[in-house]
């Protein structure tokens, strides 16, 4: 990367493990933020991530949190109607271009394309690498 080019910058808001997970990963290559009010989550990146504490549900912990100058934003909420919320904020509020959203229920996604954000649903990301992992298990290796 271009030392005089700053990185992207990603806030990823989120109540469950997969946004520690993300931001941990994105980190490398992006200004990554968490926003988080689960204190498990908090804990589980590293020392050097930047974290802010509070429910992302609310317009003040957003803008500490950099809203305002991100590049995009991801949401990953325990409840899809959080995820709602956050995302209409993102857009609404602090004009954010892109929003990633990972949904736990597909039938949720016309609600979300209706702000404009990119879905992703976790249920099928799900789906697909436990099939995966079965498929894995029951291959037998050929013998000679």
């Amino acid at each position: 990367m271009d030392d005089d080019i700053d990185p992207p910058s990603v806030l990823v808001i989120s109540d469950c493990h997969v946004g520690s997970e993300v931001v941990t990963t994105l980190d490398r290559d992006a200004d990554a933020c968490l926003v988080t009010d689960h204190d498990g989550v908090a804990g589980q990146t590293p020392d050097d991530t930047r974290v802010v504490v509070g429910d992302g549900r609310k317009r003040a912990v957003l803008r500490d949190a950099g809203a305002e100058t991100t590049d995009m934003a991801l949401v990953s909420m325990q409840a899809d109607h959080g995820a709602f919320l956050v995302t209409q904020l993102l857009r609404t509020q602090f004009d954010v271009d892109t929003v990633v959203v990972v949904l736990n229920d597909p039938q949720h996604a016309p609600a979300f394309e209706s702000v404009d954000a990119t879905v992703i649903c976790g249920s099928r990301i799900l789906a697909t690498e436990l099939e995966r992992a079965v498929e894995t298990t029951f291959q037998t290796p050929e013998t000679a």
